[in-house]
């Protein structure tokens, strides 16, 4: 049996053990039943097809979107995901296949969740270096403008002190004419 033909044969239990295992709350569950189901659908593609490319779409929206709380935390909350949907289709495949078809199957659908986490860690990076980067711009501007308060402040310090000086130098040299 083709290993697509044994992804099909077992996804219903295996959508139904990642949205539980991942998924709290009944309305998430059903949002995240369809994303899994788009995932898997696109993964079925891409054993089909030989190209792990089909996966590009939704792993891109996936990580396209990261919160400031995991950008700030350094978190990689989809490469976790992949890792555990990968995690559970070994464990379904195991217990719902012989063992010579799991390992057919789990032999074809390695490679895609490698190719699948390696594109995920590239876009969280690339996520995590543009909010670095907007970071260090904020930073910058604000030390440019505290250099600018910090020049105006001398100057006008320097002008107060000046025209003090000047008039005790005046004195000064009227009482030196004396």
């Amino acid at each position: 049996m083709k290993a697509q033909q044994l992804l099909i044969q077992i996804e219903p239990a295996l959508l139904q053990r990642v949205c539980n295992s991942l998924a709290r709350g009944t309305d998430a569950r059903e949002a995240f039943h369809d994303q899994v189901q788009r995932f898997f659908n696109d993964l079925e593609q891409a054993m089909a097809s030989g190209n792990p490319a089909w996966l590009d779409p939704i792993l891109l929206e996936w990580t396209s979107s990261p919160t400031l709380t995991e950008l700030q935390h350094k978190r990689n909350n989809v490469s976790e995901l992949l890792t555990k949907i990968l995690s559970i289709t070994n464990d379904v495949a195991m217990e719902n296949l012989p063992q010579e078809q799991a390992l057919d199957l789990l032999t074809t659908v390695t490679p895609i969740y490698t190719y699948a986490l390696e594109k995920i860690a590239r876009l969280e990076m690339e996520a995590r270096v543009a909010y670095v980067e907007a970071e260090l711009t904020k930073v910058q501007h604000k030390l440019e403008r505290l250099d600018r308060s910090k020049s105006a402040f001398i100057s006008i310090a320097a002008h107060e002190l000046k025209t003090p000086l000047t008039l005790i130098e005046g004195y000064a040299s009227m009482l030196r004419d004396i």
